[in-house]
């Protein structure tokens, strides 16, 4: 408990969190006004800053955006690309599509700006974890893991991913060593033998960070991709920034939003710079379409095409992509269009048996099918505190960043940002759109609070 609080006192301002989304935020409350550095409370581990993201240590997990797009701040698009080019020695960071470094560099500069910051020192951080909160007399009662209790006057979710949890049955006495259910640090690889043969359940990101990774270390195993679709992530270009492509205001519907943006894109040939460059003129405007559709419009597409967006929208870091190409090319590796139903021990292996009834073999499973669901999130909806967004699992968001009620009115001590607004408010998950909420929240709680 900071020193500035007991628990009978209020805090001006709780954020909840300490990754990447509650950095940004801190940030741009400080940068503007420093002095009230001692009136906002963190509660969350620490270090502070990096969260899933960027505090993986593991030497071979990359951003998969280049260097320059990289920011916290938009009027200073060239801070971490300068930065890096005098703090980072890493040659394998250079690619023909452009610069790509490691995640733990990318924290190594969060580091960096924090103490350049003025107020940074003077934030009340609290290491620990928000299990529930009640709201009484227009004020949030948090109840942290610890046990201790804390008063907020302004409350902030900025949860980002939980921890991924098994999307399947593990049966009886599954050997758990043999099983990686959290993948995102990286260390589960330093337990890998070069001859084993390993599954990675789920074929997005995470997958390609664990299979450059491998491949990095001399694997010879065979290794296997589980995904419900075949297909891995397709691989950045350097694409140039092309003017906005404009929305019609009146799209209404899935199919509206569909056509509109086949015929904006054209020919799919998601590899080409010149594709990838118009999806990235469509995305700038996309978010204002989305949230004019209906929950049952936005699910709609989702269940169509979300996939297929997912893949557009998520690119690999090429030298992920390229490994993985390799290592198909020789058949090492393979692809297992599906999904997994259970998992369990056969004799000195793990068994994975599919939806279909297949079975696959492996040495070691590695779950990469993305963060499980925020149980704040889910104890504030189980509680009547906020109005469930369109899946019903996570909050419904206003474009304020403000928690809807259950009248689907704002909320006006409550906000939220980050990867718990995305599907209320679209694509607001890389780095760029997450410090572009910072910023607007920050403005807004700087009147306020």
């Amino acid at each position: 408990m900071p020193a500035a609080f007991s628990e009978n006192s209020i805090c001006p301002l709780v954020i909840v969190g300490s990754g990447f989304a509650s950095f940004c935020l801190a940030a741009h409350l400080l940068r503007e006004h420093p002095e009230r550095a001692s009136d906002i409370t963190i509660v969350g581990p620490e270090p502070f800053g990096y969260g899933a993201a960027y505090g993986c240590t593991h030497p071979d997990f990359r951003l998969n955006v280049r260097a320059r797009i990289m920011r916290i701040f938009p009027d200073r698009t060239e801070d971490f690309r300068k930065w890096a080019e005098t703090e980072i020695e890493d040659i394998a960071a250079h690619n023909p599509q452009g610069v790509f470094y490691r995640r733990k560099d990318f924290a190594r500069y969060l580091s960096a700006l924090r103490h350049q910051l003025s107020g940074f020192d003077r934030l009340n951080q609290i290491s620990d974890e928000v299990i529930s909160a009640d709201r009484t007399d227009n004020v949030w009662q948090l109840e942290l893991a610890t046990g201790q209790r804390l008063t907020a006057r302004y409350l902030v979710l900025a949860t980002g991913n939980p921890p991924p949890r098994w999307p399947c049955e593990i049966i009886g006495d599954t050997p758990k060593d043999r099983l990686v259910e959290n993948p995102w640090s990286g260390q589960w690889l330093n337990k890998i033998a070069k001859t084993d043969r390993v599954a990675f359940i789920g074929g997005g990101l995470t997958a390609m960070d664990g299979i450059y990774s491998l491949a990095r270390q001399g694997h010879i195993g065979q290794i296997e991709v589980v995904l419900p679709h075949g297909i891995l992530p397709p691989k950045q270009t350097d694409w140039q920034a092309e003017p906005p492509i404009i929305w019609p205001d009146n799209i209404t519907t899935a199919s509206q939003f569909f056509r509109f943006m086949k015929h904006a894109l054209g020919t799919r040939d998601w590899i080409q710079t010149s594709w990838q460059s118009r999806f990235e003129a469509l995305r700038i405007h996309i978010n204002s379409v989305w949230q004019q559709l209906e929950d049952t419009e936005q699910n709609r597409l989702m269940r169509h095409v979300g996939h297929w967006w997912q893949l557009a929208r998520f690119r690999s870091a090429p030298q992920n992509f390229d490994a993985a190409e390799t290592l198909r090319a020789t058949g090492q590796l393979s692809l297992v269009k599906g999904r997994v139903r259970q998992i369990k021990k056969q004799d000195s292996q793990l068994c994975l048996i599919l939806q279909d009834g297949r079975e696959y073999l492996a040495d070691r499973a590695v779950n990469c099918t993305g963060p499980a669901p925020d149980r704040l999130a889910g104890q504030m909806l189980a509680d009547g505190l906020a109005a469930p967004d369109r899946t019903g699992k996570s909050l419904r968001i206003a474009p304020c960043l403000s928690v809807m009620d259950n009248a689907h009115d704002p909320q006006n001590n409550l906000f939220a940002i980050g990867a718990m607004t995305a599907s209320c408010l679209g694509d607001v998950i890389g780095a760029g759109s997450v410090a572009k909420q910072a910023e607007e929240l920050a403005a807004k709680l700087a009147k306020i609070f």
